[in-house]
């Protein structure tokens, strides 16, 4: 019996598969698909090739890898394909979907070019959300340059074209709900690299510090996490946060103290910063389901974050981290101080439902939920 062939579209990072990921705090994206292939590894009755737009390179490249195929194509810039209305994406999509002839295509991210693959392809597809553009236009968190505008115009439309559309949440699926409630969604938590299963979290009660991981703007909540911490001066503990360089540039406008910008980290930089945290801090106003969080409670570090996001689905006030309800300074200020208060108490926290999170959050389930999809649509 033939092998059920399976073309998956997506911003595959390719350094991982020698050195793990890079950039982690916004720099590098879609951190969550390493895992699934290496999952997949454990389905030798799909043949799965990965099709990723490269701009770095000028000529195609295919090569094996973890029993999969991997296919670098040749890309124009983005905004170049954004400005053409994705047509130079949707040729070369085209050709090599072509070549690989397969029976389903699986696109990733409507903050990418990869959906519009769908247009000309005549057999099922699955779209696998990162973000919901239209959302977090919505609450305010996304540039309003063109290229944004352009994104957000088409998510809509990837949406109606998709067979069967997957997002991390239920709170994901909601949004995309509002947006065409047609849709056939399914819920498929984006897992952890196993890599994370390892660690062992080990808070120093001499070194307490906070950890944030995300970007700068509004949508993940940096300013209020900068305002609750100018309301507590004589706090004992540190505030460390690994991102791009805005996140020093913020806090030095608001001369925090006791405060230290860690930039962008590697995995094992990363590592090593949730192995140490008393807690994590993410007071997003919107979010499918962070991977910062998910990493976090893998490794067993409890997280402070909020209701607005996928990962409100598996944080419960209280067990495993906080909710700040409402969301503003004030009442983060307050969490963030009763959490820090007390190293005893933080350990407790962490340990409560850590093993329903490790087993919840596994890559494996991520591979499961999609090799159904594929058998249901093949």
């Amino acid at each position: 019996m033939p092998k059920l062939k399976i073309a998956i579209l997506a911003d595959f990072p390719l350094s991982a598969l020698s050195e793990g990921a890079l950039g982690r705090g916004g720099g590098q994206g879609c951190t969550w698909l390493p895992q699934l292939a290496l999952a997949f590894q454990e389905y030798p009755e799909f043949e799965i090739h990965w099709v990723l737009l490269d701009r770095s390179i000028g000529k195609r490249q295919v090569f094996q890898a973890q029993g999969q195929w991997f296919h670098r194509v040749p890309a124009v810039k983005f905004s170049l394909d954004l400005g053409l209305n994705y047509l130079p994406a949707r040729f070369a999509l085209r050709r090599e979907i072509h070549k690989i002839e397969p029976d389903i295509i699986h696109t990733w991210g409507t903050e990418l070019i990869y959906p519009v693959a769908m247009l000309d392809f005549k057999g099922p597809s699955i779209l696998s959300m990162q973000g919901i553009l239209t959302e977090y236009h919505r609450i305010g968190g996304l540039p309003s340059d063109w290229r944004w505008r352009k994104m957000i115009a088409s998510e809509a439309g990837f949406i109606r074209n998709a067979t069967i559309v997957t997002s991390e949440s239920q709170w994901g699926i909601d949004k995309v709900k509002a947006i065409h409630p047609n849709a056939d969604c399914r819920m498929v938590e984006y897992g952890v690299h196993p890599s994370f299963y390892d660690l062992p979290w080990q808070p120093d009660s001499k070194i307490p510090y906070a950890l944030y991981v995300g970007g700068g703007g509004s949508r993940k909540g940096l300013d209020i996490l900068i305002d609750a911490v100018k309301l507590l001066p004589d706090r004992e503990w540190e505030l460390r946060l690994a991102g791009d360089s805005s996140l020093q540039a913020a806090c030095d406008a608001a001369g925090l103290q006791n405060t230290r910008c860690l930039g962008m980290l590697s995995w094992a930089e990363m590592k090593l910063q949730l192995q140490g945290a008393w807690c994590s801090v993410l007071p997003t106003r919107g979010d499918t389901s962070p991977n910062s969080v998910k990493e976090a409670r893998v490794i067993g570090v409890p997280v402070i974050t909020t209701l607005h996001g996928g990962q409100a689905g598996y944080i419960r006030d209280g067990e495993n981290g906080r909710i700040v309800d409402p969301l503003n300074s004030e009442n983060l200020a307050t969490t963030l101080s009763e959490v820090m208060k007390s190293h005893e108490s933080v350990l407790v926290m962490g340990k409560t439902r850590h093993q329903e999170d490790r087993d919840y959050l596994h890559s494996r389930r991520t591979a499961e939920c999609f090799v159904s999809i594929y058998n249901d649509l093949k």
